[in-house]
C-alpha cells in the first residue's frame, strides 16, 4: 500500500502484538510503499524475522528503503541487535515503540550520503546532484555549481554544456556508469541521470524520492543522449 503517514503502520503493529510487528518499506519509482511482513522468528514476541521470499519479492520491483519493526514493550531506540543488523546490511532501521508510541529511524554507518530514497531538494538533492555524488563515489569530480530558478524556463543548457566540458563524450548505445541526458516536455534538456546496465537508470526526479528506474517505464522517449566519461572509454 503507498505509504503516507506513520499511523497505518502503528496500527498494523497494535494488531500484531504481543508480537514484534515487522515490515519493509520499498522505494518504487520515487514513491514509498509499506508493505507488512508476517514475523517468523522462533520468538515473535521478543526479535523478529522476515521470509527471505518476501525480501527478495520486495526487492525485484523497487528498492527496499527501510526495514521496519515494532519494540511492544520497550522504547523506541535501536537494540544492540537492531544496530548491528542495519549496519550489516547496510539497510535503515525504523523501529516503532507501541510503550511510547514514537519512532526511532537508525541510518547505518555505511549510508555517508546515501544516493537512493533522498527528499527532492532544488540545489541541494536533484537530479544533478545524485550524478554529481555518484561519479564522485568513482573518484570522479564535478562541479558544484548553482543552477537558476527555473532556468529551464529561460533556455539555458546547463546539463548538454557541462558535460561536454568536463570531456563527457556522447555515445550510442549506454553501459554502466555513462550519464543521461533527458529533454522532459521542455526545448531544452532538463533531467539527467546514471545508467545502470540491463535498462535500469537511476535518476532524482521533481517532488519524488530519488530512486532506480526501467527507461522503459515512460523515460526512453525523453532520453537525448547518453554520454560517457573520458575514464571509461
Amino acid at each position: 500500500m503507498l505509504y503516507k503517514d506513520d499511523k497505518q503502520i502503528f496500527e498494523y503493529f497494535v494488531e500484531q502484538f504481543p508480537k514484534e510487528g515487522c515490515g519493509l518499506l520499498q522505494n518504487k519509482k520515487g514513491k514509498l510503499y509499506w508493505i507488512p511482513c508476517e514475523n517468523k522468528a522462533e520468538n515473535p514476541e521478543e526479535d523478529f524475522y522476515i521470509d527471505p521470499k518476501e525480501y527478495i519479492k520486495a526487492s525485484l520491483s523497487g528498492d527496499i528503503y527501510a526495514i521496519i519493526h515494532s519494540h511492544p514493550d520497550t522504547g523506541e531506540e535501536p537494540s544492540e541487535a537492531d544496530i548491528k543488523a542495519s549496519d550489516f546490511l547496510g539497510i535503515p532501521y525504523h523501529i516503532y515503540s507501541l510503550e511510547t508510541m514514537k519512532k526511532y529511524e537508525y541510518i547505518p554507518k555505511k549510508l555517508r550520503t546515501p544516493l537512493l530514497g533522498r527528499n527532492y531538494e532544488f540545489g541541494k538533492y536533484d537530479c544533478y546532484s545524485l550524478v554529481r555524488d555518484y561519479y564522485e563515489n568513482l573518484g570522479i569530480i564535478l562541479p558544484n555549481i548553482p543552477f537558476e530558478d527555473d532556468w529551464w524556463l529561460k533556455g539555458l543548457n546547463y546539463f548538454d554544456e557541462l558535460f561536454d566540458a568536463f570531456g563527457f563524450v556522447e555515445v550510442e548505445e549506454p553501459q554502466e556508469h555513462d550519464g543521461i541526458i533527458l529533454q522532459v516536455y521542455c526545448e531544452v534538456p532538463n533531467h539527467c541521470g546514471i545508467y545502470l546496465g540491463e535498462d535500469i537508470f537511476m535518476h532524482h526526479a521533481v517532488y519524488r524520492l530519488s530512486c532506480r528506474e526501467s527507461l522503459y517505464s515512460g523515460w526512453r522517449q525523453h532520453v537525448k543522449r547518453f554520454v560517457r566519461c573520458k575514464e571509461f572509454i
